[in-house]
C-alpha cells in the first residue's frame, strides 16, 4: 500500500559526493547513466525498426484504430466499469477495483483519508469481520501465492489481488465483499492513523520534502493544496473517525464511480458474467454521482515567485524546479498530445537542452515533464545542479525557455523520434497484464477515459510544431510559474538567491 505521486527518479544521486564543480567536469558514474539513457533510446529505436520491417506495427494512417485494444470493457446496469485485459501466459489473475477517489476530492478537513481509506479496505467487513479473517480468506484464495496491495493517487484509488486464475471467481467475491461491507473498526483505525503518520514521517525525512510542501501551496495556493497532495495533512489524519470513512464510502465507493478490471489468465465472457453476479445491481445499487458535486474548485492563477527552502538534513547538490499550470484531460486534450511530445523530445540525451545544461555540466541531470491529470495537470523542469553553478543552471533553463518555440530548436527527425519512443512506451506498457492492469489503466480509466487511451498514439502522430508551440505559448512561455530551490542551508547562504535576480 502506497502513495502515487509523480517525480522524477533522480536518487541515485545521493550515493555521489558533491564534486568539484568545473564546467563541463562530470562524475565517472553520471557519464555512464547519461551514455545507458542513449543505449536505450537507441535500442527502442533498433526494436521499433524491426517490428515496423515484419509488419508488426503497422504506420499507414488510421491502422491504429483497426488494430485490437490490450483490453474489452462494459458497463454493468448499476455504473460499473468492467475492463478485461486476457493474457494466458501464466495461470494467474488480478482482481482490481479503482475509484474516482484521491487527493483531489479532499478539503483540508479529509486531507489524507483517502489514503487513510485504502489502509482500512484490508481491515475487516461483514464477511470477514477481523483483520486475520480477511488475510485468511485471502491464503485460501491464493495459499502462498495470494498477493493484495493498494495505491492512493491524486485522482485514483486503486486496490487488487493476485491469486491463481482458477479461483478468480472466488476473488471476485472477496473483493466484493470488502468493497460493499466496510466496518471500519474504531480500534483498527486507530492503530491504522499511526501507520499512515509512520507513512508520513518517512515522507518527511526525505531530503526535499520541505520544498515539495512549500512548492505545493505556492502552486496550487495555501487553500488548496491538499488537492493535489494525497500524504495528507497530520492534524486530519489524527482526528479522523468510523463516521468520516462512512462519507467517503457513501460518497465515493459507489458502483457508477468504479470500475472492476481483471487481468490474466481468464475468458472476457465468464468476467463479464461473473462480474454482474458479484457486483451487479442486484446486490450492489448506485448512488449519487460524485460529480461533479465533488470536483476541486478552481485553482487560483499561479503568482510568480521563488521558494527556496533548506534540504532537511542536506544534499551535496541543488533541486531546482519550475512548475507551471498546465492542461487538463478531457478538457485540454490537443494540448496534453503536444506536452508529452514536447517533454520527449527535449528529453532526449542528444537535445538541445540537455547539450546546454548536461554535456556543460551545469546539470547532472534534467527532465521537463507533464503529469496527465483531469484537474490541471502540472507542467514541470526538474533539474539537480552542482552548488557552484546553481545560478547558472537557472538562468540557462531560462534562457533555453525562451527558444523553445524558434524553427530550428529541434529536428523533423527529433520530432518523429519522440513519437517512437511513445509509441514504444505505449506497447512496454501493456507487456505484462498484471503491470497494465495495476499502474497504467487505473490511471487513464479515472483520469482520461478509456477513449482517450485507445486513440492516443493516432493523435500523438498527429502532433505538428504549431501544436507545440501553442502549446507552449498557452501554457509556458511568458506564463507564471514557481521556481523552487533546495539545497543545504550552509550552500543556500552562500548563494544567496533572490527573486529579482532570478526570475525573468
Amino acid at each position: 500500500m502506497f502513495l502515487l505521486r509523480p517525480a522524477p527518479d533522480f536518487s541515485y544521486l545521493r550515493r555521489f559526493p558533491a564534486p568539484d564543480w568545473q564546467p563541463g567536469l562530470f562524475p565517472r558514474r553520471l557519464k555512464l547513466n547519461l551514455s545507458i539513457y542513449m543505449m536505450k533510446c537507441f535500442c527502442w529505436l533498433c526494436i521499433l525498426t524491426a517490428l515496423l520491417a515484419m509488419g508488426l506495427i503497422i504506420s499507414v494512417p488510421g491502422a491504429h484504430a483497426q488494430k485490437k485494444a490490450p483490453f474489452v470493457s462494459k458497463t454493468l446496469g448499476n455504473g460499473l466499469d468492467v475492463i478485461v485485459v486476457e493474457n494466458h501466459m501464466v495461470p494467474l489473475v488480478t482482481v482490481e477495483l479503482v475509484a474516482k477517489n484521491g487527493g483531489f476530492t479532499e478539503p483540508p478537513a479529509y486531507s489524507g483519508l483517502s489514503h487513510l481509506y485504502e489502509h482500512m479496505f484490508f481491515k475487516a467487513n461483514e464477511y470477514y469481520p477481523s483483520q486475520e479473517k480477511f488475510m485468511n480468506g485471502l491464503e485460501d484464495l491464493g495459499g502462498s501465492l495470494g498477493v493484495s496491495n493498494a495505491t492512493t493517487g491524486q485522482e485514483h484509488v486503486n486496490y487488487f489481488i493476485i491469486i491463481p486464475s482458477k479461483n478468480m471467481a472466488g476473488g471476485m467475491q472477496f473483493m466484493s465483499d470488502a468493497i460493499r461491507t466496510p466496518l471500519f473498526d474504531t480500534s483498527e483505525l486507530r492503530k491504522e492513523r499511526h501507520v499512515i503518520l509512520g507513512e508520513f514521517d518517512r515522507n518527511q525525512a526525505e531530503p526535499t520534502f520541505n520544498l515539495r510542501y512549500a512548492m505545493d501551496s505556492a502552486v496550487w495556493s495555501p487553500a488548496l493544496f491538499s488537492r493535489k497532495e494525497q500524504l495528507g495533512i497530520r492534524s486530519t489524519i489524527l482526528s479522523a473517525t468510523p463516521e468520516m470513512m462512512h462519507t467517503i464510502q457513501h460518497r465515493f465507493y459507489i458502483p457508477n464511480n468504479m470500475a472492476l478490471i481483471i487481468a490474466g489468465d481468464v475468458n472476457p465472457h465468464q468476467v463479464f458474467t461473473d462480474a454482474n453476479k458479484y457486483f451487479g445491481p442486484a446486490i450492489w445499487k448506485p448512488g449519487p454521482p460524485p460529480f461533479p458535486k465533488y470536483n476541486p474548485p478552481p485553482f487560483p492563477p499561479i503568482k510568480k515567485q521563488l521558494v527556496v527552502r533548506p534540504a532537511l538534513g542536506g544534499l551535496p547538490y541543488t533541486v531546482v524546479q519550475f512548475e507551471w499550470h498546465g492542461p487538463s484531460l478531457q478538457k485540454d486534450n490537443p494540448d496534453t498530445y503536444a506536452a508529452d511530445v514536447f517533454s520527449t523530445i527535449v528529453d532526449q540525451a542528444n537535445d538541445r537542452f540537455q547539450k546546454a545544461l548536461v554535456d556543460r555540466g551545469l546539470a547532472y541531470q534534467v527532465q521537463v515533464s507533464y503529469y496527465s491529470q483531469k484537474n490541471v495537470g502540472p507542467i514541470d523542469i526538474y533539474a539537480y545542479t552542482p552548488i557552484p553553478a546553481t545560478k547558472q543552471a537557472i538562468k540557462t533553463i531560462e534562457g533555453e525557455m525562451s527558444h523553445w518555440t524558434d524553427p530550428t530548436y529541434y529536428s523533423d527527425y527529433e520530432l518523429a523520434t519522440a513519437k517512437r519512443i511513445l509509441e514504444g512506451d505505449r506497447i512496454y506498457e501493456t507487456e505484462v497484464a498484471t503491470d497494465f492492469a495495476t499502474n497504467s489503466l487505473p490511471l487513464w480509466w479515472a483520469s482520461a477515459g478509456l477513449k482517450y487511451y485507445l486513440h492516443y498514439l493516432d493523435n500523438v502522430k498527429k502532433v505538428t510544431r504549431a501544436d507545440i508551440n501553442r502549446y507552449l505559448h498557452r501554457w509556458v512561455i511568458g506564463q507564471p510559474y514557481v521556481l523552487g530551490v533546495t539545497t543545504s542551508q550552509e550552500a543556500l547562504d552562500k548563494l544567496n538567491l533572490t527573486a529579482g535576480d532570478l526570475l525573468q
